[in-house]
């Protein structure tokens, strides 16, 4: 098998890995060095992957549900079985510490095998109609499927995609970030392994502007799905609106937390670490800004500083607490916005600055004081620094927790039910947890409001994306009224 951590990778496509004209390095974030080469897909490859998935769709769709749902659960084992492979894989390529990794792959086998069951479940409704008639619906496949992958959860956010997208009889072309290609080109080779025949799951590498404005811009793809940044889904939505296909986009987000002076702190500080530390904080969902009430805010605080300042920090390969940063650019990124910060009048309760090693590290990081509308407390800093303010009203914090573009996912801390209730019902967010950080599993669905995106992941909900409705009325009366059906 190729993806045994070789030094180098092909494109893979119609069951196969093919070499490009251009390679690209991926780095180990930890060093800064490379750790294999890989084939550039130039638009001619990107062309034969979509003329592939073109071929295959119609006789993946045709093969009996059951049957799909057989291959998906083979390939989700398969998947089981070289669990510590794959994630080794990826903590080199994008620096998530080795047991994050584990944990993650893990759950990608999950959601393929969790669509595997529902496979012979896709069904459409039978509706009420006057007269002689019968109307019902069905649920087809849309065809062929571009799914547009981010580095930061590569293999996770790619089977909760495919997952679907296979299980409705679609085929699919991925197209992984530049930074961590590597496990998923292992992935498409596992798939075929398993059983999914050639040419119904290709993967694709390359830059955006190459590989995929190839891919998200040619007229025989059906549906586009997109992970990433604000400004790149707006033109990947472009994109599919000139094409007249349905998308899917999770753009980010700003993850609000309250905590009241009822919650049990322990479990809320608790929260606080999973999100700085899941990814070094490079993850949609995580928690960028923590409102602690008034009556607990002292508390809190120093709970919180404690934990954060007992992360140790390593090469993911280590399976520290913390990992590097993706790259150079993405320290550069979060290093600026906690300087805006510090210069403009907040304060680092612990860390704030790049640690002297090797790699793209930068220290877990607690800021005070920064205004609302500061760049740290408005925009995605992606990666380990959180935000900390005081309040005492309820209805006021629940206003300044919305007051972002952003509306992804957000966490309530109360012992009170109904206020966990009421929160909850008043945050603009597509998931709020309560008493929870994450609470997120394939049968609950999984998107934004606002400028968190558009669609949702996951769930029953996500079959509805990747099929379309079409609906049948029949007249089977003789006639004998002269009154045909409409």
């Amino acid at each position: 098998m190729q993806g045994e951590q070789s030094d180098h990778y092909g494109v893979f496509i119609d069951g196969k890995f093919r070499d490009g004209a251009e390679t690209f390095d991926v780095e180990n974030p930890a060093t800064g060095s490379s750790i294999a080469t890989v084939a550039e897909a130039s638009e001619g490859g990107v062309g034969d992957a979509i003329t592939s998935a073109k071929r295959a769709q119609p006789e993946w769709a045709a093969m009996d549900p059951a049957e799909r749902g057989q291959h998906l659960s083979a390939f989700a084992e398969a998947i089981r079985e070289r669990v510590d492979d794959i994630s080794k894989t990826v903590t080199l390529e994008n620096g998530r510490p080795i047991g994050q990794s584990v944990g993650l792959v893990s759950s990608a086998a999950d959601y393929i095998e969790y669509y595997a069951g529902m496979t012979t479940k896709i069904q459409g409704e039978t509706i009420p109609v006057p007269g002689d008639q019968q109307a019902f619906t069905r649920k087809e496949p849309v065809g062929v499927s571009a799914q547009v992958i981010p580095w930061n959860a590569p293999i996770l956010l790619c089977c909760r995609g495919i997952g679907p997208a296979l299980a409705a009889g679609n085929a699919v072309v991925v197209k992984p970030a530049p930074e961590a290609p590597l496990g998923l080109l292992e992935i498409g080779e596992l798939a075929t392994e398993a059983g999914i025949p050639d040419g119904v799951l290709n993967v694709v590498t390359g830059d955006g502007e190459t590989t995929g404005a190839a891919l998200t811009t040619d007229p025989r793809i059906d549906e586009i799905t997109f992970t990433g940044s604000v400004a790149t889904g707006q033109i990947v939505g472009k994109a599919a609106i000139d094409n007249v296909v349905p998308t899917a986009l999770e753009l980010g987000g700003k993850s609000p937390a309250i905590v009241f002076e009822d919650a049990n702190l322990e479990d809320a500080v608790e929260g606080a670490m999973k999100a700085l530390t899941l990814m070094s904080g490079q993850v949609c969902f995580a928690t960028t800004r923590i409102f602690v009430h008034q009556g607990c805010y002292d508390e809190f605080r120093e709970a919180l500083r404690e934990a954060v300042e007992s992360i140790s920090i390593g090469p993911g390969i280590e399976d520290r607490d913390l990992g590097p940063l993706v790259s150079n650019d993405g320290l550069e990124k979060v290093r600026g916005y906690v300087d805006d910060a510090l210069e403009n009048g907040a304060s680092a309760l612990t860390g704030g600055s790049v640690p002297d090693r090797e790699g793209y590290f930068y220290e877990p990081t607690v800021i005070e004081g920064a205004d609302d509308d500061a760049p740290i407390s408005c925009e995605e800093v992606f990666g380990p620094v959180i935000a900390l303010y005081e309040f005492s009203d309820e209805r006021e914090t629940i206003r300044r927790a919305n007051d972002t573009e952003f509306g992804l996912y957000a966490t309530v801390w109360t012992n009170d039910l109904g206020r966990g209730h009421r929160v909850a019902n008043e945050i603009e967010a597509g998931s709020v947890m309560v008493n929870q950080y994450s609470g997120s599993y394939p049968q609950t669905p999984f998107g934004g409001y606002k400028k968190s995106g558009l669609g949702r992941e996951k769930g029953m909900q996500a079959i509805d994306h990747y099929t379309q409705l079409k609906t049948v009325n029949i007249d089977y009366g003789d006639g004998s009224d002269g009154t045909p059906g409409e």
